[in-house]
């Protein structure tokens, strides 16, 4: 993985999913009960990854970043928040509701957005290119 520009990450042992799908579904199972429970609107949910978030974690990852903001903060916030945090073991309502109803995101052109037109294919390649920006400068930033 690595000769092909990849980082290769190994792990202590098996389990069910890939451990980033695992992460991804945890955040989005918080996002989309965020929204079920209308503390925030799909948008708002979006901008704070976006904007904090997935900006520190992107650097140092949700561990590392937990280390230097120091534990005994994350432990205190842990011991309230952790009840009020969506645990649920069941596919979200809300996802499954727009799933029924054929709203399958850039797939259907409608989702928890409307991706109708050139917009959602615009926002794929504004990403990918950015994410191959990233990368590329990661590569480079690897060979120094």
């Amino acid at each position: 993985m690595n000769k092909i520009g990849k980082h290769a990450v190994p792990l202590k042992k098996e389990a069910l999913g890939f451990v980033g799908n695992r992460i991804q579904l945890a955040v989005l199972r918080e996002a989309f009960h965020i929204v079920d429970e209308g503390i925030a609107s799909p948008e708002a949910v979006d901008d704070i990854i976006k904007y904090s978030l997935g900006r520190r974690w992107n650097l140092v990852g949700p561990i590392a970043s937990a280390d230097l903001e120091v534990l005994d903060v994350f432990n205190n916030i842990s011991s309230y928040l952790y009840a009020d945090l969506a645990n649920s073991t069941g596919t979200d309502p809300t996802l499954a509701k727009l799933v029924d109803h054929g709203k399958l995101g850039l797939k259907s052109g409608q989702g928890f957005y409307d991706w109708q037109g050139d917009a959602g294919q615009q926002v794929v390649t504004d990403r990918d290119r950015e994410l191959l920006a990233q990368l590329k400068h990661d590569h480079e930033e690897g060979e120094h």
